[in-house]
């Protein structure tokens, strides 16, 4: 890993330590609400491993996942979509991209996850073919993002959730979300247990 990122990210897990203890108190705007290392580093390894070139996440909070997808994708020349409606923390995004030195191979869509998702359904399939996509938002939606990312992801593509397990409120959501993910002839899934919980789901034909 290239020494910039690694010290942003280090950065930025000693900011949600301090969050998650309650040693600082910041506004729900300004929370993180990141993955923790350990499953960014699997990420990482993953993205690796498949050869990914195009990422597409929605949530991108402070960008503290969308750098060790960043670091992953460098060698390969790639490119990360990445969508986020709340400014303050794309303004804290954009500082952390820079000091990384990662902003060139990051593209911000500010706004609704959405909209912008149904404008990537519409658009010319070919150039919009992901290898990766992380579904990090708002969980009552989870359903809807999914459908609409599935044609956009390449066969043997993967689709990765956040907040599977934890926190404990969403789990009713997730459990929902899971099983009917699972009904999909066309995609094979697993929960992990690491973090918060990663659903892993392969795009198969």
């Amino acid at each position: 890993m290239r020494e910039n990122i690694r010290s942003v990210l280090k950065k930025l897990e000693k900011r949600a330590e301090l969050e998650k203890s309650e040693k600082i108190q910041v506004s729900h705007d300004e929370r993180m609400l990141a993955i923790s290392s350990e499953t960014g580093e699997f990420f990482n390894i993953l993205l690796k491993a498949i050869k990914a070139k195009k990422i597409l996440e929605i949530g991108m909070s402070v960008g503290f996942s969308t750098l060790w997808f960043a670091d992953a994708i460098l060698s390969n020349n790639g490119k990360i979509i990445t969508i986020e409606e709340n400014r303050n923390k794309i303004a804290m995004a954009k500082k952390n991209f820079e000091e990384a030195g990662v902003s060139a191979q990051i593209e911000i869509q500010e706004g609704k996850a959405l909209q912008i998702l149904h404008k990537l359904a519409t658009s010319e399939l070919d150039q919009q073919e992901f290898d990766f996509v992380f579904l990090d938002a708002d969980k009552e939606n989870n359903i809807e993002y999914f459908d609409l990312v599935l044609p956009l992801v390449r066969i043997g593509g993967i689709i990765a959730t956040d907040n599977i397990l934890y926190p404990e409120k969403f789990r009713p959501e997730m459990k929902k979300f899971t099983e009917y993910i699972k009904s999909k002839p066309n995609v094979q899934t697993i929960t992990l247990d690491l973090g918060n919980g990663e659903e892993i789901s392969i795009k198969t034909d």
